[in-house]
């Protein structure tokens, strides 16, 4: 019965090894930096995406698509396309 629960904690603790190892690899080595440094871009993109000059960050769901596939606020859209509809 002990050699049962010594080999459990053996393997959790072989488990709680390789975790902080790769852990360590993915903040100290460069392809692990490369990797953060890029879901860090693309976090910041896409808040850029969302975020309207005129009337700050707005939520995705509010945003409307354009014909063209480009995107406007609800009010930029409001105000440019249909309180005054191009002639």
């Amino acid at each position: 019965m002990s050699a049962i629960i010594l080999e459990v904690l053996a393997l959790l603790a072989g488990i709680t090894g390789i975790t902080m190892l790769v852990r360590a690899g993915a903040s100290r080595t460069r392809p692990g930096v490369r990797l953060q440094q890029e879901a860090n871009r693309r976090a910041i993109e896409q808040r850029a995406a969302l975020t309207c000059p005129i009337h700050g960050l707005q939520a995705e769901e509010t945003l409307v698509r354009l014909p063209d596939g480009g995107t406007l606020c609800a009010a930029c859209y409001q105000e440019a396309l249909v309180d005054h509809p191009p002639s």
